[in-house]
């Protein structure tokens, strides 16, 4: 097939690029100028405020967590965190919502890159964070409420930051192998070198299962990262990443009748096991770092992000007691493709200049141009089909001060000025904002810190929702005013709690109330919530934890008609304990609590025996149980349970969860 051919020549050109460049290249990142262990530059922070000390509720993971906990992605790192809530169902990708806002309004980068433009582009099922793997990762930060203006306004859910592994810090090399139900095997080896001047590292994997019900999912990936340290006051930095996808999408099931579900709208309505064939993603960063005197430094960044996917569905599974919709143009007797495309370049410029101790003040630029295609789902002929061409130009100034009033109390001022630009070939919408930010943190005592937050958020409608298939060239932004309240107590040397109470006011919200209907303007939604967390080290054997999310949300329609968010837990509870025994043993049990969630589920767009109609959720328990022992400096083992107790649950509607499972692995390093 001509489709499967420039795909492969393009997978295979890009792997020998990224090859090529990882033995004499270098990494670039905005955000791992954090890294403690090899940004000194006489300890100067291209970023300005360290995002840990950053003024609004921050988590932080670093590897050592990652390894503790077992994960093998991202969106099993995440699960812990209070304020997320990760669902899989549609499509079967997973979804991560920050303090009740959806995944399309959550921004990720890695190492200062903004990945997943398709996110942007499209709808939140375009991301999928289960296919992030997390072997190259050395810390995780995820901003809850107003964030930096340098990561821009339009994320009112927060941003998820991610650094990886550098070769200075990471010596040596590991192989990881693991294998466990459903014919899951994963393997994966990465390496690390150089000095303060040069330094290396790089990764590959590959992940392969052949899946709950019957969904398979074959992943493989290469990652590289070089860093040169020119002088105590320069460094250029690379990287460059690529993985490859294919794996099918789980049907939905009725789960009183066990029958499955055809759905009378949407894409191919009445077609059933979907596939995603060559979900290829590559990025490849250049990252130029100077430190000019004293009071100043500057950043440059190029980077570049492709997305790609191909959507299959068989005709010959088509449901007869659908009525076929013959002005969609797809087939019930053979294979129906669609195929996406995207691709982001962008350049940034970030500055810190500090006149006096008392000020850090942050300023740059960026411009980002994103296109984004898909085959025209009328002809859903994977041999015969035309592009539909969607282009996004985005710009934003900003600048922000970071202001040490004195040594109990600091504020931060922000202000970013965004221009966005959707075009197609109908048409083209623009638009622009300026939007605020105020943070403050005062520190009460040596035991407790106050701190104060408030920004603006304003969301450009995407190309899909404008002008896609459903879409509605009139449709306003999205405008949000973010609260928050926070108070971290230190109760004693052994013992730390955390409060954040926080609120979302959002206007204008957009959404589509069904696959069969237009995207539209909410009146209005907003969001209340609390958030606690407690940490506990007993011993110097036994540590743990325990979180709480309390969310009230509502969405008002043009009609008055008020309901909940969907998949928005009210209470959410996240626990877990980790005993040290002896001779290199670990035990580390985790448990989440997630409460009943609103569906939105109609009758009018399913065929289910006696249209029952689920309008939420039942709550739901699991607990994770991980094994291990330290055999040695250079070996380890381990053994993950997954949902010990088998409890039957779902995330989303009609998508139930596995189970019980397990995986069994090893790592060994040299």
């Amino acid at each position: 097939m001509k489709k499967d051919g420039k795909k492969k020549k393009r997978q295979t050109a890009i792997l020998l690029t990224c090859l090529a460049l990882s033995f004499p290249a270098a990494k670039g990142e905005l955000a791992a100028a954090n890294d403690d262990e090899n940004y000194e530059m006489d300890k100067m922070v291209v970023t300005a405020t360290p995002l840990e000390k950053y003024l609004v509720t921050t988590t932080v993971i670093t590897d050592k967590d990652i390894e503790a906990k077992g994960a093998r992605n991202l969106a099993e790192v995440l699960e812990d965190v209070p304020g997320l809530n990760l669902h899989k169902g549609k499509k079967g990708n997973t979804a991560v919502d920050i303090r009740g806002v959806t995944s399309s309004d959550v921004k990720i980068y890695i190492d200062g890159v903004l990945v997943d433009p398709l996110a942007k582009m499209t709808n939140s099922s375009a991301v999928d964070i289960s296919m992030i793997p997390v072997n190259n990762i050395a810390k995780i930060e995820v901003i809850k409420g107003p964030a930096p203006v340098i990561y821009g306004t339009d994320a009112k859910g927060g941003i998820i930051l991610i650094t990886t592994k550098s070769g200075n810090a990471y010596q040596g090399g590991n192989v990881s192998l693991a294998a466990g139900t459903w014919g899951t095997r994963n393997g994966s080896f990465s390496y690390g070198g150089g000095d303060k001047k040069f330094n290396y590292y790089f990764d590959a994997g590959s992940e392969r299962t052949d899946g709950y019900r019957s969904y398979a999912k074959d992943t493989q990936y290469f990652n590289t990262k070089l860093k040169w340290q020119f002088d105590r006051d320069a460094s250029l930095i690379f990287v460059g990443g690529y993985s490859t996808t294919d794996k099918d999408c789980m049907n939905a099931v009725d789960p009183v009748t066990g029958k499955m579900i055809s759905y009378k709208s949407g894409f191919w309505p009445a077609l059933n096991n979907w596939q995603y064939r060559n979900w290829d993603k590559s990025n490849l960063s250049l990252d130029y770092a100077k430190k000019v005197n004293k009071k100043l430094d500057y950043d440059i960044k190029v980077y570049r992000f492709t997305e790609s996917n191909d959507l299959w569905a068989n005709g010959a599974n088509y449901d007869s007691t659908v009525t076929y919709k013959s002005s969609f143009g797809y087939s019930t007797s053979r294979w129906n493709a669609s195929y996406w495309d995207s691709t982001l370049n962008g350049v940034e410029l970030a500055s810190n200049w500090k006149p006096n101790g008392m000020h850090t003040i942050t300023f740059g630029m960026l411009y980002n141009n994103i296109d984004w295609k898909k085959s025209d789902s009328v002809l859903s002929n994977p041999d015969n089909y035309t592009w539909d061409d969607y282009k996004n130009k985005r710009y934003g100034y900003y600048v922000q001060d970071n202001i040490l009033a004195n040594d109990r109390t600091t504020v931060t001022l922000g202000i970013r000025h965004d221009s966005n630009e959707v075009t197609y070939a109908n048409g083209s919408i623009d638009g622009s904002a300026t939007n605020p930010t105020v943070n403050t943190t005062y520190r009460l005592d040596a035991r407790n810190t106050l701190r104060m937050s408030y920004g603006q958020t304003y969301s450009f409608p995407s190309a899909e929702a404008l002008f896609g298939t459903s879409g509605n060239p009139s449709l306003k932004p999205e405008k949000a005013k973010n609260y928050e309240f926070g108070l971290k107590h230190e109760f004693n040397p052994t013992l730390e709690g955390d409060i954040a109470v926080f609120k979302n006011d959002i206007t204008d919200k957009i959404n589509r109330i069904n696959k069969a209907s237009l995207y539209q303007n909410l009146e209005s939604a907003k969001i209340r919530g609390i958030e606690l967390e407690l940490d506990k080290k007993f011993s110097e054997r036994v540590k743990g934890f325990v979180n709480y999310t309390y969310l009230d949300t509502a969405s008002t329609d043009m009609n008055g008609v008020v309901t909940d968010l969907t998949y928005t837990p009210r209470n959410h509870i996240n626990y877990g304990v980790n005993y040290q025994a002896d001779k290199g043993y670990r035990f580390n049990l985790t448990g989440h609590w997630v409460g009943r969630r609103y569906t939105a589920d109609s009758t009018g767009s399913d065929t289910r025996s006696g249209k029952t109609v689920y309008s939420n959720l039942s709550s739901y328990n699991v607990m994770d149980l991980k094994i291990s022992r330290q055999v040695n400096k250079q070996q380890d083992w381990y053994i993950t349970i997954y949902n010990i107790f088998n409890k039957q649950y779902e995330e989303e509607l009609f998508y139930s969860d596995p189970g019980r499972w397990m995986m069994i692995g090893t790592n060994y390093k040299f």
